[in-house]
């Protein structure tokens, strides 16, 4: 095994480490590694931990000595971790400040991802950091959230194809700002089929509160918490990113789910093959035993139906991307009417919009075309 192949098993096994196991005692993880890495094995997998974010569950690997290292090799990962909380503070002062604006203008929120989980599911949020803020608002006060930001001097990084496209049909949009930090904007967790089919009322009926810096800010509910969890892994980064895969796995694996209200909430939102395909990988990921988890034993036989398998390819297809998932999108736009201001708007969009997926309004049309004929081929 190259020193390569070596770090970066190791980091998937460092993702996994101090999973709760079992609703009893914790379990002791096994050693990680007995003597310390080579130079070369710990330098990719310091690397590895850094782009993946996982220096909180590495720092504490080596901490409780599961992770045999040199001293030098301690205090490097000790470094790595510190830069990272640096980031989280940050982030949280600007997570603060972006609540403080929408109260101000009346707009209601639920912080999504970093923080929330950090807070609510993980023993201890130093554990989970994470490098944006994520925004939920609802859609009928989505443009009204795009302007308080505006006005707070944040750079929406692409325009939308029509006005009000994104309000009803995208995912959301993503701000820069004045300092170089990213806020994502949502409305719905994904872009594309799986995002129009959620029932969005569903995340504004319950919350879970929690405080950063003394100020209480609302989360979504553990059930929907959990859910959106699963969509960012199964259909978000492709490979998934271990973070993603942890999130899933720390809060199925904690025990306080009500696991009827997340099948429930997964089958109304015609998401079971995100649900199962999310927890399949993590538990694939970290080597879980299916027998801990009813939604484990579960996901290892769910067998995605054929309009299941087109919409997770538009996620999945190392060959689709944005034009994919807008293309899958098209079947899960209600209404004829809606999907005709769905595909004008993205045929003809508004001369300001640029996409630069695409060199003209001609290449756009052929992508988009390519991607419809692609959808409807044989899965």
């Amino acid at each position: 095994m190259t020193w390569r192949a070596e770090a970066h098993e190791l980091v998937a096994a460092v993702a996994g480490y101090g999973l709760p196991l079992s609703s009893g005692p914790p379990l002791p993880d096994a050693p990680l590694a007995d003597a310390p890495l080579p130079d070369g094995v710990w330098a990719e997998l310091l690397a590895d931990c850094r782009g993946q974010r996982l220096t909180g569950f590495l720092a504490l690997a080596v901490r409780e000595g599961a992770l045999c290292t040199r001293p030098d090799q301690a205090a490097e990962a000790d470094t790595a971790h510190r830069e990272a909380m640096g980031t989280v503070l940050v982030l949280e002062r600007l997570l603060i400040d972006a609540a403080d604006l929408f109260a101000g203008a009346g707009i209601a929120l639920r912080v999504l991802k970093g923080s929330s989980l950090a807070h609510l599911d993980y023993p201890a949020p130093e554990l989970r950091s994470f490098g944006d803020v994520d925004l939920l608002v609802r859609s009928e006060q989505f443009d009204g959230a795009v302007a308080a930001l505006v006005g707070a001097g944040h750079r929406r990084r692409f325009p939308q194809p029509r006005p009000g496209f994104d309000r009803r049909f995208s995912k959301g949009t993503s701000f820069v700002t004045p300092e170089g930090t990213e806020i994502d904007l949502h409305r719905t967790f994904v872009m594309g089929p799986f995002g129009l089919t959620m029932k969005l009322d569903d995340l504004w009926a319950r919350g879970s509160p929690f405080r950063v810096g003394g100020v209480e800010l609302c989360a979504l509910a553990r059930e929907e918490r959990f859910l959106h969890s699963c969509f960012h892994a199964a259909l978000g980064d492709n490979p998934p990113r271990l973070l993603a895969l942890r999130d899933v796995a720390q809060v199925l694996l904690d025990g306080r789910l009500d696991l009827h209200l997340v099948r429930a909430l997964a089958a109304s939102w015609q998401a079971d093959a995100v649900l199962a395909r999310a927890v399949h990988l993590a538990w694939q990921t970290f080597g879980l035993d299916v027998a801990v988890s009813p939604i484990a034993a579960w996901a290892t036989t769910y067998r995605p139906d054929l309009q299941e398998r087109r919409a997770l390819a538009a996620y999945t297809d190392p060959h689709g991307g944005y034009s994919a998932r807008s293309a899958a999108a098209l079947r899960a736009v209600p209404g004829v009417r809606d999907k005709a201001a769905y595909l004008r708007a993205l045929a003809f969009p508004a001369r300001d919009y640029v996409d630069p997926r695409h060199s003209g309004r001609v290449d756009r049309w052929r992508h988009g075309l390519t991607a419809i004929l692609r959808r409807q081929g044989p899965s």
